[in-house]
């Protein structure tokens, strides 16, 4: 793991852990007191068992998930994983392009989805360009409709008239938004409830 994905997981995990940590309360209501302490323990002194920069990847198109989760996006740039995801996708396709076809759309070949998705799942990493606008792919809003994104960059033919990474997150199946609003300062997520 290079030293800025590394940065980034660190910053990543530590932002999680202050929104997980600004949502408790106690059981008078209030938020908690306690002071935290964060681990100054160096990179070596841990075993990575887990990682997600890109939703669906690890989930829908990776056979040896340990394995997966142990290595790094240099292993990945290297092409280790083409192979399982080239299969995978595949068997996608076999499972679901009747249905897609069926929903008035068109499936991308196994051939296309690969073309179309390796910029945005090889490496797994959540990319961000601070030049950019934020959204995703580059980085993740609360709002974002991150995995039908990355289904329809997967499973449509995204040369087709109409069809769009947005199409699968436009279709009336989803909720249009949260059920509660996002709050607007940290923690942004909505009270428990």
């Amino acid at each position: 793991m290079n030293k800025k994905t590394f940065t980034l997981l660190s910053v990543g995990v530590i932002a999680a852990g202050a929104v997980l940590a600004g949502c408790g309360k106690s059981s008078s209501g209030s938020s908690p007191s306690t002071a935290y302490v964060f681990s100054s323990t160096p990179a070596g002194g841990y075993t990575q068992i887990d990682r997600v920069g890109m939703p669906a990847v690890n989930t829908a198109v990776i056979t040896s998930k340990d394995a997966y989760n142990a290595s790094t996006p240099s292993d990945d740039a290297s092409g280790l994983y083409v192979g399982q995801i080239t299969t995978d996708v595949a068997n996608l396709h076999t499972t679901l392009d009747a249905s897609i076809s069926g929903a008035g759309l068109y499936p991308a070949t196994t051939s296309q989805s690969i073309t179309q998705a390796a910029p945005l799942i090889v490496p797994d990493t959540l990319k961000i360009d601070t030049t950019a606008p934020a959204g995703f792919p580059n980085g993740r809003l609360l709002t974002d409709p991150v995995v039908d994104v990355t289904l329809a960059v997967v499973m449509l033919d995204l040369t087709s008239h109409g069809q769009t990474a947005s199409t699968l997150a436009n279709l009336p199946l989803n909720p249009p938004a949260n059920d509660v609003a996002f709050q607007s300062t940290f923690p942004f997520l909505a009270a428990p409830h």
